[in-house]
Parts: C-alpha cells; structure tokens; sequence
C-alpha cells in the first residue's frame, strides 16, 4: 500500500522486517525488487527478484519483472528470455505481452494493438490495484511520474501505452473515446485531440467520437489559438442535428432517471446546448476569422439547412449521412466532393420550382404537393449560401440585422488574397488561382464559374440587406424618409446589375404599401402620404400605378378630414384633393370633395375682399366638375356641385371688386 502510495522508503522498510521475519520466502525479496525498480536502481532490483526465483516457491511475476528490469537496463536478450520462460508457466498479461511483441522485432501493428490493449486492461483493473490486487505497472518501462496518486499513475500509464501505440501506428483503433480519455487524464490533451481529429477523419459519423472530440477542445486552453476554436464549433455543429447522438442522449437519460424521454423534446434539448456551448466560448475573434459564438451559429444553421435536405452522403457512398456544416467539411478534405454534392441539389431545387405549380405543374403531374416542393427547393437553394463565406450574411438577415450583414459581404477573401490586392476599389472575393477558396466555399466548389457566383449572390444578399434597411428606416420611430429612398435607390441599382430591377421595384411598391395601410388603419394619414412618396420618388413609371392608386385613396382622406376641422384652413385639404384627383380621376368621393372644397375656399376668398381669388376658386371648380361629369355622367352630387358653382360664380361677377378700383 505504501509502494502504491508512492512512499517507497517507508515501503521498503516494511518489505526489509517481512523478510526477516520470513527470510525463505519469495514474497519479500520480490516486492523489494519492484521498490529498487521505482527508486531506478536496476542492480538491486535484478539481485533482489533473481533471488526471489531462486527460493524455493517462486512469486507468479518475478519473471516478468525482472524482464522489465533487464528491458530498462538495455538487456533485450535477457529480457526475452525472462518472459518466454514466464510465458512457459502461465499466460502472460496484457502488458507483458506487448513488451514481449516489441522486444522480439513484431510488427508494428501487433505492438500497438498490444499496447492499447495493456492500456485499457490497465484502466479497467484501477479499482482492483487499489484494493491491492496486483503489482500496477511493475517497474514503470512507460511509467510517468508526473501525477500523484495510484489512480492518476494509472491513467498517465494508459495514457504513456496509447501514445506509444499511435507513434507506432496512426489507425485510430479501436475504443477510441476511452483512449482519448485515457490520453487527457493522463496529461496528453494534445495527443487526445489528434487521435480523435484522425478518427473523425475515418469515421466522420460516428457521434462519440465527435461528441468526444467536441468536449476536448471546448476544455483545450485558451492558447491553443483560432484552429481549436473552429474545429470546436465544427464537431458541436455536427452533433446538435445528427439524430443518432440525440438517440443516444435519450436512451441515456431514460435509463439513468426511469422515465421515457420523449422526441419531442430533442427540439428544446438541441436550443439548450447550444446555448451552453455558446456561453462557454469566448466573446472576442480568439484568432478566428469571427468570433466563436456567430461562427457557432452560422455552422449549426447549416446543418440544419443539411439535414433539411437528406445530410451529406458519407465517404464511400454507404455510409450514414453527416449533418455538418462547411468547417467540418473542410475539416474533412471534402470540399470538392460537397461542391459536386451542392451543384446536384441546385438542380434538384429548379426541378422542384417547375413542378411545383398549380395542379402538379407545368406537366401535370399528379401527387405533386407544391407548398412541400417550394420549402424543400427552399432549403435546397440555401445550401450553397450557408456553406460558404456568405453564410454569415445570411444569418444576420435572417437575425434582422441587415446593417451586420452588410457589413459582412464587404471582405470575402481569405487573408492571403486580402494581403495581396487589398485598398479600395479591390475585387470582395478571392482571385480565381486562390488555392483556399472550395475550402471556404465548398457550396461553390462544383461551380464552373464559381468566383462570380459567388460575386453575384454577395450582391443578391446586399441587395436583400439594404430593401432591409430601407423598411427599418421606413417603420422607425421616428421615420427617415430620406435615408430609406438611399437604401432604396442603392438596392436598385443591384437589381439592374442582377437583372432583377423589376423584381426589386415590386418588392419596394409591396414594401411601401404595407407600411402605408398599417399607417392608414391607425389614422396616421400624413406617415402613409409620406411614404408612399418616398417609394414613388424611387419607382420607376411602371411601378408607379399601385403607388399612386394608394396615395390617392390616402390624400382624399387627409384631404376631407382636415377640411372637416372647422377651425382648418382649406388650402392644404385643397391641394391634397386635386393631387388625389390627378392621381386617379375615378375616384368619386375625390371628385366630389374637391367641388366642395373649391366652393369653400371661393368664399373664403370673397370674405377676405379677394374677389379675382374668389372667382379663381370658382372656374377652377366648374372646370373640375365638369371633366368628372365626363367620368361620372349624370352624378347627383357632382351635378349639384357644379351647378351650386356655377351659381356661386354668376353671383361674383355682378359684385364690384374694391381691389380693381
């Protein structure tokens, strides 16, 4: 116990009475071997466990441990010869037999295989060697001393035999969480870490081993710089849509509380750990391009995006399919691969788009259900964004921070041709002979024409950012009218470049619309004028139907409920009703307003000793009712006006005007 403990003085005193009490016996001179082995001294080690062979009941492990003994000595032959004799009387153990495989010239293979086995022997039989149930580690050929304790020497053991097992053969093995564990428990993180990047890289579906990978790296020290960052944020992306893990977590909890956990719930649990995750990572770039926490969330979105779609097929074609996103594929040296995987599903998503119309299609087709169609063919385009340097943008927008997203599509070039052309005026993506673009882009990778796709849907996204922009500025309390006709103008400018200007024009007139009735319908008469001329004085003539038919149903109002204030004068109500007019004659209240309105004003006008202003007023109105006479023949309200005018006029004329004397 107190040689487990690590207090050999104090062990081999007690060792030193045994044998004087007992001094035929092989018991003592053995275990006084083992303490000379751990002290380092190899003479008295030999001595003492050749002794104990010598009486007359040998112990079962004198042999193989003087076999360590020569081992470390640098007697091979000696000790061949030890465990070949030891191997006569019993079979050896896991550990003697990979020390047997190296010394006798196996391959390498056999010896690693050998070791891994010894290590997780070694780890299974802890609580066994703490209870006293053999020797440990024997003179410690692998030892590391670094750890106190039994049980940490235990771990630093297991973990010395798996690091000599992969410098001796870089197959990932078997049992390959356990050995990662062994490895950070033992003080190896950094052999744990390429351990289980190599089994990744054999073996990208399997959920454990990136589940353990995930854990090593999000607990790695901060020093390890901006690749650990982005390998972590690839392998928990990986796991948050990979529906094995979240079995597997299921079928843990059920056994571990007793109580079935639904599917249902995998949605909540999925939010819950990546805000975990997200919590635990830092708030600055940590040498990453952008900071871990939206490079978290740009990855988890496309997967999810991934496993809309089926997920990506695994290398080889049988395989279970990744759910990942473009860190992890890059990871994998799959760019390539996922480029000709992306181009196939954009020609899926055309596909779907044609067939997703009325009744089946353009074909017909019967059973096609179109809305199904659209969000697959949806989630079809979007790959090609979200794997790629556009992902980022695309997930602002989608968070409603298109002023960020915008921010975003300024730089897409990796820092090597960032250095070599940048300033103003330089090219947003990198050159066509960069040799890192599929590994940042590998949604492009199997475009032929790659670098101006990617050019022209960074303009698309500014294009949808700065529409954006332009709505906030629009519904901002309060609104700047002249910053979103900027945004506005701007993002026509990128529909003309993407032959998409009609498209944007309808999207602005939607745009303006929809904020004018909300206005409208809350009697904020004067906002909805004002911003259906903002989109007015944007739109082209084409556009400007919609806008106009709008303004005119609003300027009609604002204008009959001003000149229904008693106390308000009839100037503005006046010009609100001739611009409504102007913009759509069809509109009778308008008509018949501004009759109105135009005989108000009249009188005002003689009231005021204008008399020329008064029968101003009144020819303009006879005029104007009668050009809706022609719209609207026969109208009794507009026939009423006119003729009320005309008799309004007549009376004007007979009346001396003190202002022409």
């Amino acid at each position: 116990m107190r040689l487990a403990r690590g207090d050999v003085d104090e062990a081999v005193a007690e060792f030193e009475r045994a044998r004087r009490l007992r001094p035929a016996a092989a018991g003592p001179l053995h275990w006084l071997g083992c303490a000379a082995a751990h002290r380092g001294d190899l003479a008295a080690a030999r001595s003492h466990l050749t002794a104990a062979l010598a009486c007359r009941t040998p112990h079962r492990r004198s042999l193989v441990q003087r076999a360590y003994v020569h081992a470390r000595a640098g007697d091979r032959e000696a000790a061949l010869a030890d465990l070949r004799a030891a191997s006569r009387i019993a079979p050896l153990d896991d550990e003697a037999r990979w020390v047997l495989a190296a010394l006798s010239g196996r391959p390498a293979r056999e010896v690693a295989l050998r070791l891994r086995k010894a290590a997780v022997t070694g780890l299974m039989g802890i609580g066994r060697e703490q209870r006293g149930g053999g020797t440990g580690g024997g003179p410690g050929l692998c030892g590391d001393d670094r750890p106190e304790g039994r049980e940490n020497d235990a771990w630093a053991r297991a973990a010395a035999l798996i690091d000599a097992a992969r410098r001796l053969d870089k197959e990932p093995g078997p049992f390959v969480p356990l050995a990662a564990v062994a490895l950070i428990r033992g003080g190896r993180r950094a052999a744990a870490v390429e351990l289980l990047g190599d089994a990744v890289r054999h073996d990208p579906a399997d959920h454990r081993i990136t589940h353990t990978l995930a854990l090593a790296l999000l607990n790695s020290p901060d020093s390890d710089g901006g690749s650990r960052w982005e390998r972590c944020v690839a392998a928990w992306a990986a796991l948050l849509h990979d529906a094995g893990f979240w079995e597997r977590v299921r079928a843990n909890a059920t056994r571990r509380y007793g109580v079935a956990v639904e599917a249902s719930l995998v949605p909540a649990l999925r939010a819950g750990l990546r805000e975990a995750v997200e919590r635990r990572m830092p708030d600055d770039d940590a040498g990453t391009r952008v900071a871990p926490g939206p490079l978290l969330r740009r990855e988890a979105d496309a997967a999810q995006l991934l496993a809309a779609v089926g997920g990506f097929p695994s290398a080889g074609g049988g395989g279970v399919p990744l759910f990942c996103g473009p860190l992890r594929i890059a990871e994998l040296g799959r760019s390539a691969e996922f480029g000709a995987f992306a181009a196939a599903q954009e020609a899926r998503a055309l596909q779907l788009q044609g067939a997703a119309g009325p009744g089946g299609g353009p074909s017909g087709a019967p059973g096609t259900d179109a809305p199904a169609a659209s969000s697959t063919a949806s989630a079809y385009a979007s790959l090609t964004y979200a794997f790629s340097e556009l992902g980022f943008a695309q997930m602002l927008l989608g968070m409603d921070k298109p002023g960020d997203a915008l921010a975003a599509l300024s730089e897409l070039r990796c820092s090597d041709c960032r250095a070599a052309r940048g300033g103003p005026g330089a090219a947003a993506v990198c050159e066509p002979q960069c040799a890192r673009f599929d590994e940042l882009n590998p949604g492009y990778a199997g475009l032929p024409d790659k670098h101006r796709r990617l050019s022209l849907d960074a303009r698309g996204l500014a294009l949808e950012a700065r529409l954006s922009m332009g709505r906030a500025e629009l519904t901002a309390r309060p609104p700047d009218f002249a910053t979103a006709a900027a945004y506005w103008r701007r993002a026509l400018v990128h529909g003309r470049e993407l032959e998409r200007y009609r498209e944007t024009q309808t999207t602005i007139v939607d745009m303006a619309l929809g904020a004018a009735r909300a206005a409208h319908r809350a009697g904020r008469l004067s906002l909805a004028v004002s911003t259906l001329e903002t989109a007015r004085s944007v739109i082209g003539a084409n556009e400007r139907g919609r806008l106009e038919g709008q303004l005119a149903r609003v300027l009609a109002d604002r204008g009959i409920s001003v000149a229904n204030d008693q106390e308000a004068l009839l100037d503005e109500p006046a010009a609100d009703l001739r611009r409504s007019v102007a913009f759509n004659p069809h509109l009778l209240r308008a008509q018949v307003s501004l009759g109105v309105v135009l005989r108000g004003l009249a009188a005002a006008r003689w009231r005021s000793g204008s008399l020329s202003g008064a029968r101003d007023m009144l020819r303009e109105a006879i005029d104007q009712l009668t050009a809706a006479l022609v719209l609207f023949p026969d109208d009794p309200d507009l026939v009423e006006q006119r003729e009320a005018a005309v008799a309004d006029l007549d009376h004007v004329m007979w009346q001396p005007d003190e202002s022409e004397q």
